[in-house]
């Protein structure tokens, strides 16, 4: 999967969920009274194998990375498996890679001067020694794997960066040919933070890839016995945390091209201060001698791999569908205990239970194992695209891919609220240690190219997604593309994962049977322009905050809008869709490896796996800076407010020429607009009067029942604005288009003051 933050959601795609059975209440729903449901919930807390399957996938086979015997064997017993549960089951064909590789044990020690095993690891498609070699240490004194690597996609200087590297690397070759005596037999100390991935790129077309491999022939040519890169420790366990307590650093990939151009030098990533002390010693010209075993194997190709897919079959609905699934590859630097682990395990325990308890669904469930994640969702995007008719007809898509985890509850959109209330209702305190709740959460923008996880994927293809509520202590990053990335990392939160399968196994049947599927509207949002608006005590907490969400007509009202965008955010949108107010505190590093990982994968698993944006369920989520308006008043049918912080008072400005916005009549509750340059109303009744008094800009869109609440007094925390395709995205609040959009209207010779 990708990067997860620490309240890491979990992506679910939904478009019709049921009523479910379960826990006692004093009125029954038609879910409580659902005899599957209540029998799913007996299996699962008497009977789970969720940690069996993991079992078998992670110590079984092994790593299970694209291309590996350990991934083949894996899909082939997991359609056996499913078959075991009398369910239907097959491969599907994704793709293939040239080359295959396979992954032996590897060991390392340092001899001299002291005896002491070595913590390192290998990309996956780099060369393994031949047999066990040892030998001394030697420091390439030239550089070129820390000088500036050209930006894709920036042309201004990417040619100049790489014209100065490869003048490095030519100087690092002149460097070895001058002296190959002192290289030949020797471990090669070379500069460099690769993060896991190959000394000479993970792809044929990395720049990498263009670069070093002439300096990784002279390399050769001298006799060298491999090299040897600083690896530093990506994640360290928390106080609460279970763990193997081992330093964690990543390990990812390389790349064969071909059988005729396997890797040669072995490529490894040695921890960092293992690194630092060895080099501190070839540095006084101490003698070191060091020894290692890796056995890394290939085989011919091509290598074809697959997905997995599991199908139950829909009684009424066969062609309707709900999705479960998470991704079955992995780095094999570990064995995929966590990521995915983790994830695809409750889906498959999920299918089992429903199996088991008698379902007989009215719509498909279908369960996705899916292939070649790592590589930049490569199963999701081939299963998508060769089956486009299925989109529009999923009904819900879970995908679980992040840190171990129990489920706390769903966020929502208001339009699903209702059943979800009815579906949730068996889970509530069937484990008592995580009481279920159904949250409401607002629309969002849906993904418009490959994210963090799979569930982007659906996404892209407006599939609704949202997020599950997660209680977890796990370290993501300490798992996440490391050598830690093991089944014992999970064994401590087996409770957790049990108690997810349930909830999968529980949501996954309602959506299948709920007699009419949910509504599309209110889950993502048309393109346009949008305001989320936070309020609450300006010292509470983030979690007890409540938003709602408003429509910004910038195409009839664009001066209105272009002030309104200034007074919350700047002249710029800040970083991440921006929020009124001073920045937000820092949020937790993200790992350096995350943009070069799986396929361009760019932020964490957990982000990924909320399934595109933070849904908040009507919650503030973001950490805040100080309030930045206050409510006014609230009488005759009309809240007004003002924005009051540092931001406003840089870009306010005294008055606003007149522009009617004709488009939004206030002929109903919940319309928003700008009395004044700072400050603003909602209607809560219709008044017509306002018209050709106050200019317009939207309209409530979520969380009207927040609008409603509000009372003389109440703060303001924070108003992010989010924007949605292109025409969206190119409207400017900049000084340069406010100044323009107010001289078009100055013309007009009508102005409004404070």
């Amino acid at each position: 999967m990708r990067m997860k933050r620490s309240s890491l959601l979990v992506a679910i795609t939904l478009f019709a969920l049921v009523a479910l059975a379960g826990g006692v209440q004093t009125v029954q729903t038609q879910g409580q009274d659902d005899p599957v449901v209540q029998k799913i919930i007996q299996l699962g807390t008497t009977d789970n194998q969720v940690m069996k399957w993991n079992d078998y996938a992670s110590n079984r086979f092994g790593g299970r990375e694209t291309g590996t015997d350990a991934y083949t064997n894996a899909t082939q017993w997991a359609v056996w498996q499913f078959k075991q549960f009398g369910i239907d089951a097959e491969l599907d064909e994704v793709g293939e890679v040239p080359v295959g590789f396979s992954r032996g044990p590897w060991f390392g020690r340092m001899l001299t001067p002291t005896a002491k095993e070595l913590r390192f690891g290998t990309p996956t498609y780099t060369a393994g020694t031949k047999g066990v070699q040892h030998g001394g240490v030697v420091i390439l004194k030239t550089d070129p794997y820390t000088a500036p690597a050209p930006t894709p996609g920036v042309a201004a200087n990417s040619d100049e960066t790489r014209q100065k590297r490869q003048a490095i690397v030519q100087q690092a070759i002149a460097e070895v040919n001058a002296n190959k005596a002192a290289f030949k037999g020797k471990w090669v100390l070379i500069g460099g933070n690769p993060r896991g991935m190959g000394r000479d790129g993970r792809r044929a077309t990395s720049v990498e890839a263009q670069i070093f491999p002439p300096l990784t022939k002279a390399l050769i040519d001298a006799g060298a016995l491999g090299t040897i890169q600083s690896a530093p420790v990506t994640g360290t366990a928390n106080a609460t945390m279970a763990g193997q307590s081992e330093p964690a650093i990543n390990i990812l990939d390389g790349f064969a091209e071909s059988w005729d151009k396997l890797p040669v030098l072995p490529d490894i990533k040695l921890l960092n201060t293992q690194y630092d002390e060895i080099k501190s010693l070839a540095e006084k010209n101490q003698p070191v001698d060091l020894e290692f075993d890796i056995r890394n194997w290939f085989k011919m190709g091509p290598i074809k791999y697959h997905n997995v897919v599991a199908t139950i079959r829909g009684s009424q609905y066969p062609d309707e569908y709900v999705v479960m699934g998470g991704h079955f590859d992995c780095f094999s630097g570990g064995t995929g205990g966590v990521d995915d682990g983790n994830g695809f395990s409750p889906s498959m325990e999920a299918l089992r239970l429903i199996k088991a308890a008698g379902g007989k669904p009215k719509r498909s469930i279908i369960v996705i194992l899916f292939a070649a994640e790592e590589n930049g969702l490569v199963g999701s995007q081939s299963w998508l695209k060769k089956h486009p008719e299925i989109a529009p007809k999923v009904v819900m898509m879970i995908n679980r891919d992040g840190s171990p985890m129990a489920l706390t509850g769903v966020r929502v959109p208001e339009t699903w609220y209702a059943d979800f209330q009815k579906i949730a209702a068996p889970l509530a305190n069937t484990f008592p240690k995580w009481p279920f709740k159904v949250e409401k959460a607002l629309p969002r923008a849906h993904a418009t190219s490959p994210g963090g996880t799979d569930s982007s994927s659906f996404e892209m293809q407006a599939v609704p997604t949202l997020s599950f509520a997660q209680q977890t202590d796990y370290v993501y990053n300490y798992a996440w593309h490391t050598l830690n990335d093991l089944y014992s990392e999970l064994v401590p939160y087996t409770e957790q994962q049990q108690e997810s399968a349930v909830v999968h196994a529980v949501m996954a049947y309602g959506a299948a049977n709920l007699d009419k599927p949910l509504t599309r509207a209110g889950v993502y949002l048309d393109d346009g322009l949008y305001a989320t608006v936070t309020v609450g005590a300006p010292d509470a907490p983030a979690a007890e905050l409540e938003s709602f969400m408003v429509s910004l007509d910038y195409v009839n009202a664009p001066l209105y809008t272009a002030n309104f965008m200034r007074i919350v955010e700047g002249n710029a949108p800040p970083a991440g869709g921006g929020r009124g107010g001073p920045p937000p505190a820092a949020a937790p590093a993200v790992p350096a490896a995350a943009a070069a990982a799986g396929g361009g994968r760019a932020q964490a698993p957990a982000a990924a796996a909320a399934g595109g944006g933070r849904q908040g369920g009507g919650r503030g989520g973001q950490q805040l800076g100080p309030p930045i308006g206050k409510i006014l008043t609230v009488k005759n049918g009309v809240i007004t407010g003002e924005i009051v912080s540092d931001m406003q008072k840089k870009f306010a400005v005294k008055t606003l020429p007149k522009q009617f916005n004709t488009s939004v009549k206030h002929d109903a509750a919940n319309v928003f607009g700008l009395m004044t340059p700072n400050s603003f109303y909602f209607t809560q009744k219709a008044n017509p009067g306002f018209d050709k008094k106050y200019v317009a800009l939207g309209k409530v869109i979520a969380g009207s029942d927040v609008v409603a609440k509000l009372a003389m007094g109440e703060t303001i925390r924070a108003v992010r604005l989010t924007r949605v395709g292109k025409a969206a995205t190119d409207f400017k609040a900049d000084d340069e288009s406010f100044k323009k959009l107010l001289a078009a209207a100055t013309a007009k010779k009508k102005t409004t003051t404070p």
